[in-house]
């Protein structure tokens, strides 16, 4: 069974996008991490979490294999690649890949099962023993308390503090966390080196991590683009921004759809818009859009229109996401911000947007009539937004929507 914490998915809207130079010190909210996407720069991070390139790594203890406990320290004097995972065969590949690749360093993959039982870890074990070449380890926190209508909070907290996770990412639950899988590089001395995305098509990130943890590569495996020094150096979030408030009129602005065809937010005057800003490397956006789409369908006959305004993303990206799942939200008129990551783009500079998915009910005024931030599976606040704009909304789901957002004040 796998750990179920109720969290609200969210990305951190990057002022520079995915690639790991503009992502230098950039955290993201819990289970809402983005995925880089394949390109020519290297995609890694100088930190996890509160944790910083070239600070030293919390030590844990885990459970080896043969079942003994074995503290992490005792790896000290040997670089570590340290991917945090669940027992799944695919994992297991990009493992053993990183395993082959790197072992003749002298590079250690230290593969620990997190959020997972003791009996699914032993059947890992019984199915890899022998076979790979990468260390397996169990977290012995486990997959975590049972899911609950009112969740023991300072139970989860007490659970959460004592998870590797914890350890390496630093601060408590309410600092946020990583999904997983997710990967790290520790020098021989013990201190990060960086984050990178296990599973990612482009290498170079882990690479480039490990040339900073004094790894010495074979040429074949040297990045194609070796990271300078301001790489690992954590930098500064950008200024907060204060989101716009209800009441305010729906700032204008330009994009473009896939056909290079001007889209604005005046052009659907008169409707009820949700203007929705995501990206195509935020999982929670993605995660969202299913229900925003049944939304939309629902209540199109009242005049609902979704524009799916995608920020702080690339052009290239944007039209090959849209040209694979166009169909399957077909209540999505999807466009793209052209000001892209700069400081200008109007999720930011208009709108005020800290993180995504970020939701803005406009009404057939123009004006803001709700916002919705964030998405959990199974919540229907989105519907409660709208009657806030004059749709009429089942009076059952107004209701739900009452207890949806109670839970949300409690997490």
């Amino acid at each position: 069974m796998k750990r179920i914490i109720p969290s609200l998915l969210t990305c951190a809207s990057l002022t520079f996008g995915a690639s790991a130079f503009a992502q230098s010190g950039a955290t993201v909210p819990n289970a809402g991490t983005p995925r880089p996407a394949a390109s020519d720069a290297p995609t890694f991070m100088p930190s996890f979490g509160l944790t910083k390139s070239g600070d030293a790594v919390q030590d844990f203890t885990v459970i080896a294999a043969d079942g003994k406990e074995f503290k992490f320290s005792s790896l000290r004097g040997k670089p570590v690649v340290v991917v945090l995972c669940w027992p799944q065969e695919r994992l297991d590949t990009i493992n053993q890949e990183i395993a082959q690749k790197y072992g003749a360093n002298g590079v250690v993959t230290l593969a620990v099962a997190a959020y997972t039982s003791r009996a699914d870890f032993d059947k890992w074990v019984a199915k890899n023993q022998g076979k790979v070449g990468f260390t397996m380890a169990w977290d012995p926190t486990g997959p975590g308390l049972p899911p609950s209508e009112k969740p023991d909070r300072a139970a989860q907290e007490a659970l959460d503090a004592k998870t590797v996770m914890r350890a390496l990412w630093g601060g408590t639950s309410r600092t946020g966390t990583s999904g997983v899988p997710a990967g790290i590089v520790v020098d021989a001395e013990g201190r990060l080196s960086g984050r990178f995305f296990p599973g990612t098509p482009n290498p170079d990130g882990l690479a480039n991590l490990l040339l900073h943890a004094g790894v010495k590569l074979a040429a074949a495996n040297m990045p194609k683009v070796v990271a300078g020094p301001d790489a690992y150096v954590v930098k500064p979030p950008p200024a907060p921004v204060q989101m716009l408030a209800v009441g305010a009129e729906a700032p204008d602005f330009a994009m473009t759809d896939l056909h290079g065809k001007p889209v604005t937010v005046s052009d659907f005057r008169g409707k009820v818009v949700i203007l929705d800003f995501w990206a195509t490397w935020c999982g929670p956006c993605i995660a969202s859009m299913p229900h925003t789409n049944e939304v939309a369908a629902h209540y199109k006959d009242q005049g609902v229109v979704v524009l799916g305004s995608c920020t702080s993303d690339a052009r290239e990206k944007f039209d090959a996401w849209v040209k694979a799942y166009q169909e399957k939200y077909p209540d999505f008129v999807f466009a793209h911000d052209p000001l892209e990551k700069a400081d200008g783009r109007a999720s930011r500079k208009l709108y005020g947007v800290g993180g995504i998915p970020a939701q803005f009910i406009i009404g057939r005024d123009g004006k803001i009539a709700a916002t919705q931030i964030g998405y959990m599976k199974g919540e229907v606040l989105l519907d409660a937004a709208l009657a806030k704009a004059g749709i009429k909304v089942d009076p059952a789901i107004l209701a739900q929507a009452v207890e949806d957002q109670k839970k949300r004040d409690a997490l």
